[in-house]
């Protein structure tokens, strides 16, 4: 999974790219076909107010920088996509997952994604289907990956405890409850990182849909698609904020490094019984899993 994580936060750059080489048009620097016609914020059905292009390689910088856009957008909804899809597989399909190495499944989910992403951002930039028709299928497949990811979470998190204080039966193995805590345990960390991207989402889908349904003033559609674009270009300076404040290790480490987080979080020494405690916590809960393992053992010889 950090194949696909690595290459979907790297399409943050592209997105920067396509925001630099659009910019000269949108703000008048560079004019279409010498009309003194300014790159509109936003989409048109009006034929006469299009700018028409006959000289394509005095606006390749335009298309380029458009085209990047919208492939960083679909990667963006393409990466929550692959998290719940590897996980599933994670759930139902091997009860050692963490343990073997299994590239190839980061490397099919990144290719079936990409392939999908470039497709869907082809079909849009040639303006096969409109903005509206993109902001429904992008809404339905949100509310298909959230609903997933909280799926999986209850299945995890309901079967850890299952083979944790329930008889186990023939089928009890450690390496299946060590796969079920280590998917509730990830999916529990990324909670807190998927109500920001919906978050996100929510606001500039809402925001789209209010310029594009006209509940606002016309002259408020820049306004309206420079927050959207905002919230676009920089949503990995809300998500890995979110992502490195999810796990405690990573926080403290940051507060820590920080000017003043050092005088308002001083570091606490572990008194020896925490230490204790924590010890006979592992102690206990691995002489839990063995007495399991070893009564199913007994079972499956009788």
């Amino acid at each position: 999974m950090t194949i696909c994580f690595s290459f979907y936060f790297g399409t943050w750059f592209e997105c920067w790219l396509g925001l630099v080489l659009v910019w000269p048009y949108k703000c008048g620097l560079i004019f279409i076909e010498n009309t003194h016609q300014k790159f509109s914020n936003f989409e048109t059905t009006d034929r006469t107010i299009m700018a028409r292009i006959t000289n394509y390689p005095e606006v390749i910088c335009l298309l380029l920088g458009s085209l990047m856009i919208w492939h960083y957008l679909a990667s963006t909804v393409a990466g929550m996509w692959c998290f719940v899809v590897e996980r599933t597989i994670a759930s139902f399909f091997f009860s050692d997952y963490e343990r073997k190495p299994r590239s190839y499944i980061g490397y099919a989910l990144l290719i079936t994604s990409q392939f999908c992403v470039i497709q869907g951002s082809i079909l849009i930039f040639f303006y096969f289907f409109s903005l509206k028709a993109a902001l429904i299928i992008v809404t339905a497949m949100l509310t298909c990956v959230v609903s997933t990811f909280f799926f999986l979470l209850h299945y995890n998190t309901s079967l850890r405890n299952r083979l944790d204080i329930k008889q186990t039966n023939l089928s009890y193995n450690l390496a299946a409850r060590f796969q079920a805590a280590e998917n509730a345990r990830s999916l529990k960390l990324a909670i807190f990182v998927f109500a920001v991207i919906c978050c996100i989402f929510t606001i500039a889908i809402s925001m789209l849909m209010m310029a594009s349904l006209h509940w606002t003033p016309e002259n408020y559609d820049v306004a309206i698609m420079t927050a959207f674009e905002c919230l676009v270009s920089l949503n990995p300076l809300f998500i890995v904020p979110a992502a490195m404040f999810s796990v405690p290790e990573w926080k403290a480490a940051f507060i820590k490094l920080m000017p003043f987080g050092g005088r308002r979080y001083p570091r606490r020494r572990r008194h020896d019984s925490d230490i204790m405690d924590h010890e006979l916590r592992v102690s206990m809960e691995t002489k839990m899993y063995f007495v399991q393992l070893e009564h199913s053992w007994k079972i499956s010889i009788l």
